[in-house]
Parts: structure tokens; C-alpha cells; sequence
């Protein structure tokens, strides 16, 4: 019991001793300063930012206004601009963020829900491939399925003799 109450302290322990993070984030001539942690996801950072601004959409764009791009061997590289929305469920620590201050803006987006994930799975035919030169002829791949042709292992007309 002990052993696993000093793992949970050490842990605690480490967590506030990573490198933080600060944004200074600039809308509407108002500049606010957010922290991070590089355990914080970028779909975190942009949540706070909407707490921080009382912002009433639910999803925002971060546009970064650094002087130059942020490159390391084996990480992400931010670049200046906007960054992608592919991005959101990524740690901080897939950059070289740790003790920078980043400065950057925000643009409001109407109507992206980030909870709402699409599918990138077909849901077309299971398992019957439909050749793209008769795609047009065949809507689905039960009609598709050709007759097994039935071989009789003793006949000469089947399997002559060699």
C-alpha cells in the first residue's frame, strides 16, 4: 500500500516539475497570458483560451505570430499561421516548446464541433471488390458473386491426360 502511494506522490511530484509553456494570446488589442504543461493536448490550450476570452463558440483556430519557425530533430515543427485542426489531439510535448513564450492569435469558428469525430471507414459493399470498370453495372456485391464452376476430378474433358 505504501509502495503505491509513493509511485502516485512521485508522479504528482513530476508532473509539476515539467516545463511550462506560455502562450500570449492577442484578441481584440487584449493579451492574455496562458500556461501550459506539455502533457496538455493542443484541444486543452484551445479550451482555456475560450474560458480565458468568455468566448460563446465552442472551437477556435490558433494562428501563431512567431518570428520564426520552431525546428527539432524528431518533433513537430510550428510553423507560422494557422495550425492544422489534425493537430488537436496531440500532446505539447511532440514540439520544442518547453520554457518559450509563443505568441499567437485566435480566430472564431461557427458550427466545428471537436467531439464529433467522422469516420474515415467505407461503409459500402463487406469484403466484395467491384472492379472500377463495372462499378456503374453492379450496386451491390451480392450480385457480384459468380457461380463456382462444379469439376469432376475423373473426367477427361475436366483434366485430360497430359
Amino acid at each position: 500500500m505504501l509502495y503505491y502511494l509513493n509511485i502516485i506522490l512521485n508522479s504528482i511530484i513530476d508532473y509539476y516539475k515539467m516545463d511550462t509553456i506560455k502562450f500570449l494570446v492577442n484578441y481584440n488589442e487584449e493579451t492574455k497570458e496562458i500556461e501550459c504543461v506539455e502533457n496538455d493536448t493542443i484541444l486543452i490550450l484551445k479550451k482555456k483560451i475560450i474560458e480565458d476570452f468568455k468566448l460563446v463558440v465552442k472551437y477556435i483556430d490558433l494562428n501563431f505570430t512567431i518570428d520564426r519557425p520552431i525546428r527539432s530533430l524528431g518533433k513537430f515543427n510550428l510553423d507560422i499561421g494557422m495550425m492544422p485542426r489534425t493537430f488537436d489531439n496531440y500532446t505539447l510535448d511532440r514540439w520544442e516548446l518547453s520554457n518559450r513564450d509563443l505568441k499567437c492569435t485566435f480566430e472564431e469558428v461557427e458550427g466545428h464541433d471537436p467531439s464529433i469525430r467522422k469516420s474515415f471507414i467505407k461503409k459500402a459493399n463487406i469484403g466484395a471488390y467491384i472492379p472500377p470498370s463495372r462499378a456503374n453495372e453492379i450496386k451491390t456485391g451480392d450480385e457480384y458473386v459468380r457461380e463456382e464452376a462444379n469439376y469432376t476430378l475423373d473426367s477427361n474433358e475436366d483434366f485430360p491426360a497430359l
